[in-house]
């Protein structure tokens, strides 16, 4: 089988979350997409669903989730996260795993009260055409969510060095969108635009990238957008 992007670098994907700059990227992401997702049913389409960071909290919400991802690597550690977690939550509902490229599956999917998703949609070729037809797969009422990496900030910046230094990087293969950008995009009803991510990548300390966020001055390294049908 071809391998998958994202595939080479599963095994080390969560060890940034253990770095001071990734565990404290990650808790000012998490407080927003968090604070921003409400579905108003149970049944959750999660895309890009990767190692299972955000799997797991789907699951400890109480929503009986569909996750996607294209790297089979990265379901596997996924999967392992979420066996362990249901050993130790009462009443979780069940996981159901598809590995696909969910470009190719939209005429495959069901309906849902719920879309999520974080930090998939940078690799995902024509976003705007791929996420009407996700709105179309909602139930009245239904959330679509999806978090970015945003363009034009020191963040895009950092990941397009990145890139440069190694052309094998992950995000090589990126498009990184800004918030006017994403707002152009005809989904059905116009975007909620929530923005974080304030601190550049250099930051020296936790501390002073938490002050740095709470000011919130300059251009956001993230975005996330919610639209609700």
């Amino acid at each position: 089988m071809k391998e998958a992007l994202f595939d080479h670098v599963a095994a080390h994907y969560d060890s940034w979350y253990d770095t001071e700059l990734g565990s404290v990227s990650d808790q000012v992401e998490r407080h927003l997409a968090q604070s921003m997702f409400k579905a108003p049913g149970p049944k959750i389409l999660e895309i890009g669903c990767g190692t299972g960071q955000y799997t797991s909290w789907l699951v400890q919400e109480g929503y009986e989730v569909t996750a996607v991802d294209i790297s089979g690597e990265m379901m596997a550690l996924a999967q392992k996260k979420i066996a362990s977690l249901k050993e130790n939550t009462a009443k979780a509902k069940p996981v159901h795993w598809w590995q696909a490229d969910i470009s190719k599956t939209l005429d495959q999917l069901e309906t849902y009260d719920g879309i999520f998703s974080m930090t998939a949609f940078e690799f995902v070729p024509e976003p705007e055409n791929v996420l009407q037809k996700l709105f179309s797969r909602l139930k009245p009422g239904g959330c679509m969510m999806i978090g970015l990496i945003a363009g034009r900030s020191a963040w895009s910046e950092y990941y397009a060095e990145a890139a440069r230094n190694n052309p094998t990087s992950v995000f090589a293969r990126a498009a990184l969108y800004t918030k006017a950008e994403i707002c152009s995009w005809q989904i059905g009803v116009p975007a909620e635009i929530g923005e974080c991510l304030f601190f550049p990548p250099n930051v020296q300390s936790t501390a002073e990238a938490l002050s740095l966020e709470e000011k919130r001055a300059g251009n956001p390294g993230f975005v996330v957008a919610k639209w609700v049908k």
